[in-house]
């Protein structure tokens, strides 16, 4: 029996000390003992590693968007919108550099409603009461061409006689001032 008691204590004293030599060695590790490159993601444990525990610079690095993908395939035609509403332009015309309209380009402007003096460069129109416009754009169609437009609901326009409500002026930037020249009138009643 003192035999056995001997085996006995022999291996427990010898299980002892493993247990101590691995509870001291995790302890003893440090990353003064790892030589640098050589541990990689494998010998990590997934979920171990924290943002936090990031340097700054590696939390800067991660944070940072990378270049752009191709793009990708061309996506399905869309269903088509609600139809819109008719347009909003009331009349629009365009004149001949002498005042006269042109045919193929005019809606809800006569020719009546127009007057001009000749080489003047001045266009001055009138509405019937109730049918004077509130906004419009006039512009040169040819060249170094432009026209101003001038809207006054009352009248009494300079150079106009005193009904007309629209005054255009065409410039000619070539000619360097205001000359009879071709353009375009648009106008909304409202």
């Amino acid at each position: 029996m003192p035999r056995l008691l001997g085996k006995a204590l022999a291996g427990l004293l010898v299980l002892g000390l493993v247990a101590a030599a691995s509870a001291g060695a995790t302890s003893l590790i440090t990353g003064a003992d790892v030589q640098n490159g050589t541990l990689t993601g494998k010998d990590l444990k997934q979920g171990s590693v924290k943002f936090s525990d990031l340097s700054d610079k590696a939390k800067g690095k991660l944070t940072v968007p990378g270049p752009a993908g191709p793009a990708g395939p061309t996506g399905q035609q869309g269903p088509a919108g609600p139809e819109g509403e008719p347009g909003s332009v009331d009349r629009f015309a365009e004149f001949n550099a002498d005042g006269t309209l042109s045919d193929d380009v005019q809606k809800n402007i006569t020719q009546d409603q127009l007057g001009h003096d000749p080489g003047s460069g001045i266009y001055c129109l009138t509405f019937p009461e109730g049918e004077v416009p509130l906004a419009g754009a006039a512009n040169g169609v040819i060249g170094d061409v432009f026209a101003t437009l001038q809207i006054e609901e009352q009248g009494n326009i300079a150079s106009c006689p005193d009904a007309a409500q629209v005054r255009v002026v065409t410039y000619d930037l070539s000619a360097g001032g205001a000359a009879d020249r071709v353009f375009r009138l648009v106008l909304e009643v409202g």
